[in-house]
């Protein structure tokens, strides 16, 4: 798993996009499975959620997240098992898998949003989500998830780290929710 800030920043059309990029040694059957049930995401996903499978339908975020309330979304394409984007309240998330090598998979995320001041706190969480993902279908139990109380040490560290990488200065970036 990557010890490093490894998102991208990108400005399209005034809005910000964090994109991530990893190879998993699974096919994109089981990440898509990963992804998409609301059983596995909770031990990785911010926010587990379940969704009615077709462009238009509804996202209903789960109380049982580490994140605070989220409205419900909508699915704005869907192709499985490559391909799922929603809403997730102001964002957007774009989920897309494709075969790498002979039984892994890349997984691209592209989260999509307005404040850039927010890219550091968000990368820092979609690092730590992404790695326990990772740990998840690997089989191990991933490390306590933050409850969004208390930032954990590796999040400040990617924190601060993806601060520098994307020029947010300490005092205009926005912080953690709960502070």
């Amino acid at each position: 798993m990557p010890a490093h800030p490894d998102a991208i920043l990108q400005d399209q059309e005034g809005r910000s996009i964090l994109r991530f990029e990893r190879i998993l040694d699974h096919p994109p059957e089981r990440v898509w499975r990963a992804l998409t049930d609301a059983a596995e995401q909770s031990s990785w996903h911010p926010t587990p959620f379940e969704l009615e499978p077709f462009v238009g339908g509804k996202v209903t975020y789960l109380g049982e997240g580490k994140a605070p309330d989220m409205p419900a979304g909508e699915i704005t394409d869907y192709d499985p098992p490559r391909l799922v984007a929603h809403t997730w309240d102001q964002d957007l998330l774009r989920w897309e898998l494709e075969a790498h090598g002979d039984r892994g998979c890349r997984l691209v995320l592209l989260h999509t949003f307005d404040d850039r001041f927010k890219a550091a706190r968000d990368a820092a969480g979609w690092h730590l989500c992404l790695d326990a993902l990772s740990i998840a279908l690997d089989g191990a139990e991933p490390p306590s998830a933050w409850d969004g109380s208390e930032p954990s040490v590796d999040w400040r560290s990617l924190n601060s780290a993806y601060e520098k990488r994307f020029d947010i200065p300490a005092a205009k970036a926005t912080p953690p929710p709960g502070g």
